[in-house]
Order: C-alpha cells, then structure tokens, then sequence
C-alpha cells in the first residue's frame, strides 16, 4: 500500500507541474487587442455621446459670444435675442410693401354719373412704383447694458468650457470605473483557474487513491462537486466581466461585441493627502467652479435689469428713393429722394413695473443660486473627505490582503502535500483552498476599491481631467 500512495503522489506531482503551465499558456494567447487606460481616455473624449453634445455646447456658447449679440429689449434683460440696442449699429434695406409693392400696376376703371357724357367705361390705368430705403440705427448709450451683457456672454461660455469638464469628469469615472472592475473580475477568475488545476489535480488523485485501495468514494464524488462549484464560479465572473465590458463599449461608443483584454494589474498612482486636496477642491471643483459662475451671471442679469431704467441714445440715418408714375391722368409723375440724420433718444419712464420686478427676482434667483453653490461646496468637500477616509483604509486593506494572499498560498501549497501523503483528508484540504480563494477575491476587490477611491479622490479636486 506505501508503495501504491508513492506511486500516486509522484503522478499527481507531475499533474500539478505540467497543467498549470500550460493551461496559463492557452489563456494568453487569444490575441485579443489589449485596451490601455490611455486608450480609454483618448476614446471616450474622442467618441462618447455626453462629451460630443458638451463639446457642441462650448461651440454654441463660442458663437453667441460676439458684439453683434448684446442687443436686447428693455423687458428681456439684454438675452440673446436681438433688439434695438448693442455693440453694432442696425442697417435695413427696404423696398417695397404688401401696401405699395415694387413694381407695375395696373388699373380698370367703370364710372357712371348723372351726366352720361362724363361716363368711363373699362379704362385702364398702368403705373410703375417703387420706394426702396436703406436706415441705419445706432445706440451707443443704452445705460450700459451692453456691456454688462457682453460679459454675461463671456461668463456663458466659461460656464459651457466648466459644464464640459464636468461631463468628461462623470463620463471618465464611469469608463474607468467599468475597466478597474474589469480588471479586478479577471484577477480573481485568473485564482479560480488556478483553484480549477489544482482541483482537477485533486480529481484524479482521489480516483487514484479509489483504484489503490486506499481512498474512498466519498473523496471522489466530493472533488468532482467541488470541482464544478468552481466551474460555476469562473463562470459567474465571466458574466460579470461580459457586462463590463459591454457598458465600457457602450461609453466608448463601440460595438457592444468588440472584443478586447485589460492588463493583469490595477496601479495606484497618488497617495491621500488631504490639506493640499482640500486646498485644490476649493480652487478647482468642477461643480464648485460651475456654482460661482453662475452667480456672476445672475449678478450681470441685475445689471442688464437696472440699465433698463436708463434712457437709451443713438445717432440715426436713412436714405430714401421714391418713384411713381402713371400713364394717364393729372399727375404722371411723382419722384422724391433725400437722406435725412441726426440724434435718436428714448426713455421709458414707467413700464408697469416691469424692471423693478425683475431686478428683484433676479435678486432672489442670485440668493437661491448662492444657496445652490454652498450646498455644492459642503457636497463636494464631504465626498473629498469620504474618498480620502476611503483611499486611506483601502491601502491598508490591501497590504493586509497581499499578506493573506501570501499565507494562503503557502497554507494550500502544505495542504496539497499533507493530502498527497494522507495526511489529512479531503475536508481539511478544500478548506484551505477556499481560504485561498477567500484571500484572492478580497485582494482584488481591495484593489479595485482602492483605485476607485483613488478616482473619486481626484476628481473631488478637478484633476482627473487635466
């Protein structure tokens, strides 16, 4: 019999040694296109549909933002609508109306009177008109509205540039938080084919042992359950590591089948430090930076109201043509032209109230928008705080966690043997290789909470994207 148990553990030996190896080997060598964390950068601002709609903001903002758009009506507050007043003068050119088209006319004319001889019949009566104008309107005094609303333009497209880092901000966490986890999923199917190897090992060194005499059937139906519990497992990771891949594909704007691997490893690259994090949380948060300026804008919004009491003063010009002529008649000509220029002034002193009721719900929208910007400031400098609580115990839980990796593996390297050997049984064996298990999924969960940490910890200071 201790001849048939040597027999069997140096076959098992050579299991162990050959299939490893080999079966890492074939794992490898899919020739899937590796996808960096770089290239999930450059894809998700070249492709993402969030960020592309951002991008197309900043351009919307860009093309207000010029001295031909500063006009606005007393009543709108100098939005971008047109109007009467701004930077530019107004020039129209007219010619002609529905009244009095440019143009021939032509006339038919049946008249009776008491007096038959003075009768028309049919007449006809043909004519030519037309009265083209150009005008030229120029405030250059509008209780200086137009510039309040230059600068409200200027704030705007400060404001997309910021909405725009704040979409890519949100856009990248959620790709980067789907290929960590990727990354983190693989880590742990890598221990579980591990597991796999080593219990086909086990598999057939039970077998051996119930072909020796020496084992029990116990044993054998008991590492093939095993067996197919971490099948089961390997396969419920790969689900999981489908859906990642498929929600990374789908921010990156790519065919949800796209295939392609991550690396084997989650590198951290910052350390928690929380005076100089607090300090650039205050200086570059996104959603901070977003809530000031938008109180800036709210204060030239009052701005622009209050210049709505003012009188508005302007020069104006405008040249006129006017020709009309008829065939027939007292009158067959009337020709008219001229230009004519000079000061234009306008102030309305009572519009219903209309200014002051604005001035003073744009007061009021002022205090609720300062309202919104300190709720944004205490929310982001407690998620700066969480993230930083977060990074700090993650770290350690990953030392901790390399440590029982390492015990773990020697504890199931002696357990194999004492098994190999019979010196203990199957029970005490699988219980080590659970604890083994234990110990890889918690250390690539530690790393992937750590660098998701790490994330959150960024992008609380506005530097995740740079």
């Amino acid at each position: 019999m201790i001849k048939a148990l040597k027999k069997i553990i140096s076959r098992t030996h050579k299991y162990t040694l050959v299939f490893i190896p080999v079966f890492l080997l074939a794992l490898s060598g899919k020739g899937q296109d590796l996808l960096s964390v770089e290239d999930v950068i450059r894809i998700t601002l070249e492709n993402n549909f969030d960020v592309e709609i951002a991008k197309n903001n900043i351009q919307v903002a860009k093309n207000n933002n010029n001295i031909g758009l500063v006009g606005g009506g007393q009543s709108t507050g100098g939005t971008v609508v047109g109007g009467t007043t701004g930077m530019l003068p107004q020039i129209s050119i007219a010619a002609g109306s529905p009244q009095g088209p440019l143009g021939l006319g032509r006339t038919t004319s049946t008249l009776k009177y008491s007096n038959p001889a003075s009768n028309v019949t049919d007449q006809t009566l043909n004519s030519i008109s037309y009265a083209p104008s150009v005008v030229v309107t120029w405030y250059f005094f509008d209780g200086l509205k137009m510039f309040a609303t230059k600068k409200k333009l200027n704030r705007a497209e400060e404001l997309s540039n910021l909405q725009y880092r704040l979409t890519v901000e949100n856009t990248l966490l959620t790709a980067l938080t789907a290929y960590y986890q990727m990354i983190s999923i693989q880590q742990f199917i890598k221990s579980l084919r591990t597991s796999l190897a080593l219990g086909e090992d086990q598999k057939k060194l039970a077998d051996e042992k119930l072909r020796a005499g020496i084992g029990s059937k116990v044993d054998v139906l008991q590492t093939q359950i095993d067996y197919n519990s971490i099948l089961v497992q390997i396969t419920q990771q790969q689900n999981l590591l489908n859906e990642q891949r498929i929600s990374l594909n789908t921010t990156l704007k790519r065919s949800p089948d796209t295939e392609f691997t991550v690396p084997d490893t989650i590198i951290i690259q910052t350390k928690p430090e929380y005076t100089s994090a607090l300090d650039n949380t205050d200086k570059n948060n996104n959603s901070i930076l977003i809530g000031r300026k938008t109180m800036e804008m709210d204060q030239l919004t009052i701005k622009e109201f209050r210049a709505n009491a003012y009188p508005k003063i302007g020069l104006t010009g405008n040249y006129n043509y006017q020709y009309f002529s008829n065939d027939i008649g007292f009158q067959r000509l009337n020709r008219n032209y001229g230009y004519n220029a000079g000061f234009i002034f306008s102030w309305t002193v009572l519009n219903n109230l209309t200014t002051r009721t604005a001035i003073k719900n744009s007061k009021i929208q002022l205090a609720s928008d300062h309202a919104r910007m300190q709720a944004s400031e205490f929310q982001e400098k407690s998620n700066l705080y969480k993230a930083y609580l977060s990074f700090q115990n993650n770290l350690k839980i990953i030392d901790l966690g390399k440590q029982s990796v390492d015990l773990s593996n020697e504890n199931l390297r002696i357990a194999a043997q004492r098994f190999k050997q019979g010196l203990s049984n199957y029970i005490e064996y699988r219980t080590v290789q659970q604890a083994y298990e234990n110990a890889q999924y918690q250390l690539s969960q530690a790393a992937y909470s750590t660098k998701l940490s790490e994330l959150n910890f960024l992008k609380a200071q506005g530097l995740l994207v740079y």
